[in-house]
């Protein structure tokens, strides 16, 4: 994108292309390695990613680093400053939806496009930095998507183990076809890449151990391809889910959960409740499997068909 950054040196900069404006930074290390992508702010609201890759790009000597790393600060920078859950103000689109875009599409399906062909092109391990919404509270995860090829599969487990992280969700219902890869690091999976979702933090929040955590997640990945001289820190407890379930309403009115995250429940249990506009109670929400609640939606507004909360079944012995 105009820019070169020489080997030995780091390069921060607005890379542009026509309308779209990307925060970059490349470190260019002094060493033969991989390239290793990282991004936050695919959707704007989701801070405490921004804050650790920027803390993380000020701390690198790219002359003690092997590799190249590349930090996409903010990837949605007109949700970011439109203060906007998930979508893209100039067309109402998540940009987590759109891959691999489109170069004559509309705004978002313009910078899926480019992300695809001038990040994920380039890269050899991605890491996609999420959080949770200013309407959500969160279990922090890290998900390990699959897509069917064994060697890369195993791969990304490795990877994902070696975040550090302790819920690892493993991921396989994203489409196989690179032409239709929907999500930022399922297209980089589509294109014989390792690519990780972490979520970490929420309520829009910023506060310190979110931000540490992710700042953590992101050196333990460097130090896992040996682009600094450290070995990952794996959980020494890693708990692992085969799939997330999603309760949902089938009234309009308000939403209250009756659990919180982390808590285990069990198949029937009542995990929340919907009153009408009068404050009548109109439905009890019931677990449909036995797990762990890794997300509760805390905004009261709910419709029919939507989802209340998320919750982790582990994998079986």
């Amino acid at each position: 994108m105009g820019v070169t950054t020489k080997t030995g040196e780091k390069t921060s900069y607005l890379a542009k292309e026509n309308n779209i404006t990307l925060p970059v930074t490349v470190i260019n290390g002094k060493s033969d390695g991989p390239v290793l992508l990282l991004t936050a702010g695919i959707h704007g609201d989701e801070f405490p990613s921004m804050y650790a890759l920027q803390q993380l790009q000020q701390s690198i000597d790219p002359k003690e680093m092997s590799g190249v790393l590349v930090v996409l600060h903010l990837a949605n920078l007109d949700g970011f400053h439109a203060n906007r859950i998930a979508l893209n103000p100039k067309d109402e689109k998540n940009l987590n939806r759109e891959f691999p875009g489109s170069v004559d599409g509309t705004p978002t399906e313009q910078i899926a496009e480019l992300l695809t062909r001038e990040f994920i092109g380039k890269t050899d391990f991605l890491i996609d930095m999420h959080s949770g919404s200013a309407n959500q509270t969160l279990l922090n995860h890290v998900y390990s998507p699959f897509v069917g090829n064994k060697e890369l599969d195993a791969l990304t487990f490795e990877f994902a183990k070696a975040t550090g992280m302790q819920h690892i969700v493993m991921y396989g219902d994203r489409p196989r076809d690179p032409n239709n890869s929907i999500s930022y690091p399922n297209t980089a999976m589509t294109r014989g890449k390792p690519g990780l979702t972490t979520e970490i933090g929420h309520l829009a929040q910023t506060d310190e151990e979110s931000v540490a955590e992710a700042l953590d997640v992101a050196k333990n990945a460097m130090y896992f391809l040996k682009m600094l001289p450290e070995t990952p820190k794996q959980h020494p407890e890693p708990v692992i889910y085969e799939t997330i379930k999603y309760p949902k309403s089938s009234k309009n009115g308000f939403f209250k959960a009756s659990v919180v995250i982390g808590d285990k429940v069990k198949t029937g249990q009542d995990v929340g409740a919907v009153t009408d506009y009068f404050g009548n109670l109109v439905e009890t929400i019931k677990s449909p499997v036995d797990g762990t609640v890794m997300m509760v939606n805390q905004m009261p507004a709910i419709k029919d068909g939507q989802s209340v909360m998320a919750i982790g079944v582990e994998v079986s012995e």
